[in-house]
């Protein structure tokens, strides 16, 4: 009886380690993003697949311009958008913005970085809801590893 006992033990064990072994690897390190939508058209088509990394976003919080990241919708923090970074904190809005206050030049603010999809005539992004915090962004898109086409 004791060592039925024991084996299930040491399975629940190995099955506790597995699982935070798998949510830390997908939390903190790489995970996988299947993006729906329009907007990234044609560097990402509706429904693809994205290996995304989470090491240089969320814990080393670096960005750089041209990244394609996935961050949490400043609209709707239920819901993840992927776009990519078109200007990064501390510099000038780019000009053809709708986002705008007054006709002063206007700066991004420190802390925050300006993303707009690739298919700018169907895309909600920046231009709409303003610069995004660096801390809403969740990983940084490395390879793309499903094609729907």
């Amino acid at each position: 009886m004791t060592t039925a006992f024991s084996k299930g033990f040491n399975l629940s064990k190995y099955i506790g380690m597995v699982y935070c072994c798998s949510h830390f690897i997908t939390e903190y390190i790489v995970d996988f993003t299947w993006c729906t939508g329009p907007s990234m058209q044609p560097t990402i088509e509706d429904d693809d697949v994205l290996l995304t990394e989470h090491v240089t976003t969320r814990l080393l919080c670096r960005v750089n311009r041209g990244d394609i990241v996935v961050f949490k919708s400043p609209l709707s923090p239920s819901s993840y958008l992927c776009k990519r970074v078109i200007a990064l904190e501390l510099e000038p809005m780019p000009e053809e913005t709708s986002w705008k206050f007054t006709r002063m030049r206007q700066y991004i603010p420190r802390g925050h970085v300006w993303v707009e999809g690739d298919n700018r005539g169907n895309s909600m992004d920046s231009r709409y809801f303003g610069p995004i915090p660096v801390g809403l962004i969740w990983g940084r898109a490395l390879y793309k590893v499903w094609t729907n086409v």
